[in-house]
């Protein structure tokens, strides 16, 4: 999705603007995209939510938009977000980011959307004093806010993990024409795990109010089937 990544320098984009970004194109092969915890209530009524592990073990909640390669099924033919749907934040902090560097977060942004058209100038990052402007303050507030949102979801669901409530699984869809599709590796709760526990982990999973978010993640795999009778 993001194509040049580049640190925000006062000195260097001292005179930079952004391009207006018209349209969502940048999502159009997203097959997923992370979620925070408290994105579930929402995310859960359009969207499988899956949970993943990369190559260093570390977590990460997804949001399930196709079955095939390169493919989301939740942008039409003008790249526009399919209306009424929740929109992660993942998604929309484009064209920012943060970056962790020397123990540092620094805001970064794509590069591509570049532009030293003055009529960009409403979209500068820094004003004729150097200050940030509103644009860069409330870019910066969004990613760092969530950036804290993705580690606290990290340490949920590595929560449960330790419970013991997650299983490898896979998510298999069927689209209207009977073909069927199947994306593997996914970790998703077990509810014949969640009713045998013990009473010390109910207490401990009420204590870090889980259960609503652990039931927003059960209702949201209902949402499989749908998904695979979506028009393609």
């Amino acid at each position: 999705m993001y194509k040049k990544v580049e640190l925000l320098n006062k000195e260097l984009h001292k005179n930079s603007a952004l391009k207006v970004i018209q349209d969502l194109s940048f999502a159009k092969e997203l097959i997923s995209a992370p979620l925070t915890a408290g994105e579930f209530f929402q995310a859960c009524k359009d969207y499988p939510i899956v949970f993943t592990k990369d190559e260093k073990n570390g977590w990460s909640a997804n949001a399930i938009f196709g079955y095939k390669e390169k493919q989301n099924l939740f942008l039409d033919t003008n790249n526009k977000w399919e209306l009424g749907r929740y929109i992660p934040a993942f998604i929309r902090r484009y064209p920012f980011l943060m970056i962790e560097q020397k123990e540092q977060a620094i805001l970064a942004f794509d590069a591509t959307l570049l532009s030293e058209d003055e009529g960009d100038k409403e979209r500068r990052f820094f004003d004729t004093s150097g200050e940030p402007t509103e644009m860069t303050k409330e870019a910066l507030s969004f990613v760092n806010q969530y950036t804290r949102d993705e580690k606290e979801t990290k340490k949920f669901i590595e929560l449960l993990d330790k419970w013991g409530l997650l299983e490898e699984s896979a998510a298999n869809f069927v689209n209207k024409k009977g073909e069927k599709y199947a994306l593997n590796s996914l970790y998703i709760i077990s509810e014949e795990k969640l009713q045998h526990l013990g009473k010390k982990k109910q207490a401990e999973i009420c204590e870090k109010q889980a259960y609503p978010l652990i039931t927003a993640h059960l209702i949201s795999l209902g949402n499989v089937q749908r998904l695979g009778l979506k028009e393609d």
